[in-house]
């Protein structure tokens, strides 16, 4: 996946990209985009999906993952903990990676269970390395086949207290990947169109 191909605005319809602020989010907290608050209190699942929605849970981790991406920790985590499905899970668990509560987050991975999400998730991240030059801190990327949360919280961490940018630079961008697998995921389940 191409850098350019994880900007919202080139990889996402129009009216989900304008809720998504264009930089990738950090590993880490960072700061909430706070010019997109405002709009993002206004959005309901039904103004968010073209089609109509028939898996409400689903439709709330879509806006839990709309929050987080937009560095809005605590709203994510109030809609991701509302639900108890493997797709809340995991959303609750991502934001504790970027809280940063590597065990938390590892907790609430483990409540995700084996999702049928690792392997695709596990071969993008694998078809993304292929295409990067990737330090040896970051080499088991280009060997995932089956998505490991546990092994990138403890990568996350380690990069996000190291001062190797470019090793930062490509966690982002995998953290975007996952980011956007599930989004597509959560977002075909919300609208009934799940693929197989």
């Amino acid at each position: 996946m191409a850098l350019h191909t994880l900007i919202p605005s080139r990889a996402l319809q129009s009216k989900i990209a304008h809720l998504l602020d264009d930089e990738l989010p950090p590993l880490g907290p960072g700061t909430p985009r706070s010019h997109l608050e405002q709009r993002l209190s206004k959005v309901t699942p039904e103004a968010l999906f073209k089609d109509p929605v028939i898996d409400p849970d689903s439709a709330a981790c879509c806006l839990a993952g709309i929050w987080l991406w937009n560095g809005f920790l605590d709203r994510s985590h109030e809609l991701s903990q509302s639900f108890d499905t493997p797709e809340a899970a995991w959303w609750h668990g991502i934001m504790h990676r970027r809280e940063p509560d590597a065990s938390n987050a590892k907790y609430w991975f483990r409540k995700v269970g084996d999702h049928p999400l690792f392997s695709t998730l596990g071969e993008r991240v694998r078809l993304y390395a292929s295409k990067a030059d990737l330090p040896t801190e970051a080499q088991w990327l280009s060997q995932c086949q089956h998505w490991n949360p546990s092994q990138f919280i403890d990568s996350c961490e380690t990069v996000r207290c190291g001062s190797n940018e470019s090793l930062h630079k490509i966690f982002c961008e995998v953290a975007a990947i996952e980011w956007y697998a599930l989004f597509e995921y959560c977002q075909h389940l919300t609208c009934g169109t799940e693929k197989n």
